[in-house]
């Protein structure tokens, strides 16, 4: 989706209903998706009136659109969040169950009568604004710092996000979900109740390193079984040493493609990043027309319609630049983009919550899961630029299994408008086509800069005459602000992975090493750890130990060393790998398989991040320190890749572990358990 932050007046966003043509016409899919039934359009004001003249210069984002595929829908949407303390909503009834071989218009499993919730509800007026008055404490002067307690009612509703109407897994009814905001030190606490039928839920907090509670990571089938439908379950853990721009979403199935998911910001009064003078969330993510749980099989098979957004009205750049933080967040089940704005300058300040020097561009790259922090300076002239996020099509193609005719006509991407107005001008009530009379339409100025990504174009076999990468930026070349050098490893803390596609059957399978990875039934590997022993004569060719031959354990056991994983890419395409737990170093890199070629490597200062793309066919070497025991997911961030088991864990420190599990709060842990009971905990 696609978030922005306002602190001007009058500002809405504006989607419109009646003019629907479904492009999906998929022979997978029997049922249709129904157009949003609204013929009027919806203003949803942004901001708070009061504040039309905190800022010098102001900027109208519009966001244009989404683009009809095959099977996906892409679109900008908002991103959004609120204050502090504990928020109730209106608690959506749950529905009686369904059973299992239930098939109703909107797909498998899904009633038919569900809420429908209105745009001006599934994207909070009151929360897309960042401004939300939250003050920034260093750690110091907390002395413990605070508790932040949210409540989180998880249903499944109907809504239009792009204006057609389909089935969506909300967060207190809104998409993306409230914002957690929060300072270094603080205790986060969230009250997650499932109000979903016959489905369980779990949410992970994408990044933030769940340092002394490894059984909060939200991972079903991992670090907990999932929480049952009518069941509550509540995260409590302490926000450590970190800080910037992280993220959680739901990591059960693929629910967070159906919505589940929001914003965290970690503010610090000594975070190394400069000084600006407003800052907003952007998401960037995908939206599919048909329910989430019929995607993956889809996707692992062998095998345009416009949205119009008004946003803030905001004046001319006069005395002043404007500096303007926007945090990127990729949120998307597939796609990566590159963002850009046309004849503005990025400079990237932030990636996955640490501070780097700064890196002038022409924009950015964000893999899924990846977030990144640029700086906007509103220096140009009056008029319209466009905003791009735009899919690096040579990277997918002919790896997706839908028609790209969609994609073809979009473009390829999406665009939303960056517009300087001049005070006192006549309000432009619409993006170009002028349906108010005598009001002034801006035409679009600007020149589009890099509008592909231009990084590892040597590793895109595919890409053919065209100049487009797949891969993050050079990994020397962001600098981290606060130095580390590369942590010392111990053999036995080192693994070394390679994955490839195999056909099972009629889909496809990923395989890391001898595995593809299924979760366990009734239990979550972070209990079954209790019960192994992890010594040399248990250990098998699989690393299953005694947790069945689709699960792969890699074992971490010395405290006194850091731990070193090597990623070898088997496979033509690139991949978002995400290792839960730590912030972990890129130390090396390199084409094809580790040791048959050359390793860059990066020891003194090397970057770190928790999501790395590693490119096709090369290596990417890893390293963390062992100060977090716990079982640590490692996989593929795209949605349905990890349906197809390209996913595995981490057993740091077990022994440890086990010890923190006997001291663990016990009716805490006594809930956890008793949701394996309850049934499949990851379904």
């Amino acid at each position: 989706m696609f978030g922005r932050r306002s602190s001007s007046s009058g500002s809405a966003i504006r989607s419109s209903g009646p003019e629907v043509v479904d492009c999906e016409n998929s022979p997978m899919l029997d049922w249709p998706a129904k157009g949003w039934e609204n013929d009027r359009f919806i203003d949803v004001p942004l901001g708070d009136e009061r504040r039309g003249a905190r800022r010098a210069v102001s900027l109208r984002v519009f966001v244009l659109s989404a683009v009809c595929l095959f099977v996906v829908a892409l679109a900008l949407g908002t991103g959004c969040g609120f204050g502090i303390g504990v928020v109730r909503y209106k608690t959506l009834e749950v529905k009686p169950s369904i059973g299992e071989g239930y098939v109703g218009k909107y797909g498998p499993g899904v009633p038919e009568d569900l809420e429908f919730v209105l745009i001006d509800r599934l994207v909070n007026r009151t929360e897309l604004d960042l401004d939300t008055g939250f003050l920034s404490i260093s750690a110091e002067g907390q002395q413990g710092g605070q508790i932040r307690e949210y409540e989180f009612d998880v249903a499944l509703s109907l809504a239009a996000p792009d204006g057609f109407r389909k089935p969506m897994v909300l967060v207190n009814g809104q998409s993306p979900g409230p914002l957690i905001e929060a300072n270094v030190g603080d205790t986060i606490k969230v009250h997650v109740n499932n109000l979903m039928a016959n489905v369980s839920t779990s949410i992970h907090w994408h990044g933030i390193n769940q340092q002394g509670t490894p059984w909060m990571d939200g991972v079903a089938g991992i670090t907990q079984c999932g929480i049952p439908p009518g069941k509550n379950f509540t995260y409590e853990f302490k926000v450590e040493d970190q800080r910037g721009t992280f993220w959680w979403h739901a990591h059960t199935s693929v629910q967070f493609t159906d919505g589940a998911y929001g914003a965290i910001v970690i503010r610090d009064t000594s975070e190394m990043v400069p000084e600006t003078d407003d800052e907003k969330l952007i998401f960037v993510s995908d939206v599919y027309h048909t329910f989430g749980s019929v995607l993956p099989q889809a996707n692992l098979q062998m095998g345009a319609r416009h949205v119009r957004r008004r946003a803030p009205r905001r004046q001319r750049p006069d005395e002043r630049t404007e500096h303007i933080q926007l945090r990127l967040i990729n949120a998307s089940s597939f796609f990566s983009y590159w963002f850009s704005i046309d004849n503005h300058t990025l400079t990237i300040v932030e990636l996955d919550g640490v501070e780097i020097e700064p890196v002038s561009a022409r924009g950015v790259y964000l893999n899924l899961g990846q977030r990144v922090s640029v700086i906007l300076s509103a220096d140009q002239e009056v008029g319209r630029y466009y905003v791009r996020a735009t899919i690096p099509k040579t990277c997918f193609m002919p790896y997706s299994t839908y028609v790209s005719a969609g994609l073809e006509e979009g473009g390829y991407g999406v665009r939303g408008v960056l517009e300087y107005v001049e005070e006192g001008s006549e309000r432009v009530v619409d993006v170009g086509d002028g349906d108010g009379v005598g009001e002034r339409v801006l035409e679009m100025i600007g020149v589009a800069g890099n509008t592909s990504n231009p990084h590892g174009v040597e590793n895109n076999g595919l890409r053919g005459d065209v100049w487009e990468g797949c891969d993050d930026m050079p990994f020397d070349m962001p600098v981290p602000m606060r130095r580390q050098p590369a942590v010392n490893v111990s053999e036995e803390n080192t693994h070394y992975i390679e994955y490839a596609f195999r056909q099972a059957q009629e889909v496809n399978r990923i395989f890391i090493n001898k595995t593809s990875y299924t979760p366990l039934p009734h239990n979550a590997t972070l209990w079954k750890a209790v019960e192994q022993e992890f010594t040399a004569d248990k250990e098998n060719s699989y690393n299953s130990w005694d947790f069945g031959l689709n699960q792969q354990v890699l074992h971490i056991p010395d405290a006194s060393h850091g731990a070193q994983i090597v990623i070898n890419s088997k496979d033509g395409m690139e991949h978002p790998w995400h290792l839960h737990g730590h912030t972990f170093q890129i130390v090396g890199w390199g084409h094809g398989p580790f040791g048959s070629d050359t390793t860059t490597w990066n020891l003194d200062n090397p970057l770190r991040r928790d999501t790395v793309t590693v490119p096709a066919n090369n290596h990417v070497v890893i390293r963390f320190a062992t100060d977090n025991p716990g079982v640590w997911a490692l996989h593929c961030h795209v949605a349905w890749h990890v349906e197809g088991g390209m996913f595995l864990t981490l057993a740091e420190r077990p022994s440890d572990l086990v010890r923190m599990i006997n001291d663990m709060n016990m009716a805490t842990r006594r809930q956890s358990q008793s949701f394996c009971a309850a049934g499949d905990g990851t379904k």
